[in-house]
């Protein structure tokens, strides 16, 4: 089986993905690959860990050893955050820390978390391809184009497969009756098993595949960003629709 370290899971910032991921890997991915979870500070039972150190180059580079993959989902995500520099250490030096160690530890591939925050500037309603311009409309936004870019540089300059997740609005299954009536649109929902099958389907994409920015969304009436690109280049074949699920459950509550 293919070695993973996911990144990103643990601590205060990954609350909403974290333990949802780990229970949808639980119940459909378990045997298809080999978790292992990087920590900081927060233990985690019932899986294999390997402590992580995003600010340390060196360590990190040690803790990548011996791993075919790497998934990254850690960093600062809050768009409305006014300061750039809170970004920096954690989206910027981060994002190089990760990939720099990646190359260094011969990982084969790394996927990396990048934001539909990146392109919030095209207007809602519409639907976009992965190949046109970013638009970001705050630092956060930007600080994900960097991490698409740092991707292209270390795919093609370095050799490093590196494929990046536009993760749009992620709801988790214990969340969508407190997340869906508090959004106003839902063209770029994400729900649990669907994101937990584009991370498995950017794993196990063939080792040719150098780059690629895949569209994190479900399959939804009307969506903000196309999916037949993902589609064609890992293939991804999301299941649930945004609207359908929310509209399921708010009617429930």
């Amino acid at each position: 089986m293919k070695k993973v370290l996911i990144v990103g899971l643990t601590g205060r910032r990954a609350v909403s993905i974290g333990p949802s991921f780990l229970q949808e890997y639980d119940k459909t991915y378990k045997g298809k690959y080999d978790l292992t979870v990087g920590i900081n500070k927060t233990p985690l039972d019932g899986y294999k860990t390997v402590k992580i150190d995003l600010s340390n180059l060196d360590e990190l580079t040690k803790s990548f050893s011996g791993f075919d993959y790497v998934v990254n989902l850690a960093g600062l995500s809050d768009e409305k955050n006014p300061n750039f520099m809170d970004f920096v250490e954690p989206n910027l030096i981060g994002t190089y820390n990760v990939l720099e160690a990646a190359k260094r530890a011969n990982v084969k591939r790394v996927v990396m978390a990048s934001s539909v925050h990146a392109v919030r500037g095209y207007p809602i309603g519409s639907t976009f391809k992965m190949t046109e311009m970013p638009k970001p409309l705050s630092y956060y936004g930007a600080t994900k184009v960097f991490v698409e870019c740092m991707c292209h540089v270390y795919a093609y300059t370095y050799g490093l497969s590196c494929l990046a997740i536009r993760i749009g609005a992620y709801i988790s299954d214990e969340a969508l009756k407190t997340a869906c009536p508090s959004r106003s649109n839902f063209d770029y929902i994400i729900s649990q098993r669907d994101f937990a099958q584009l991370v498995y389907k950017a794993i196990i994409a063939p080792e040719d595949i150098k780059f690629g920015i895949l569209a994190g969304s479900s399959n939804n009436k009307s969506n903000f960003m196309d999916l037949e690109e993902t589609k064609r280049l890992v293939g991804y074949s999301p299941v649930d629709d945004g609207y359908e699920m929310c509209k399921r459950h708010m009617l429930e509550d």
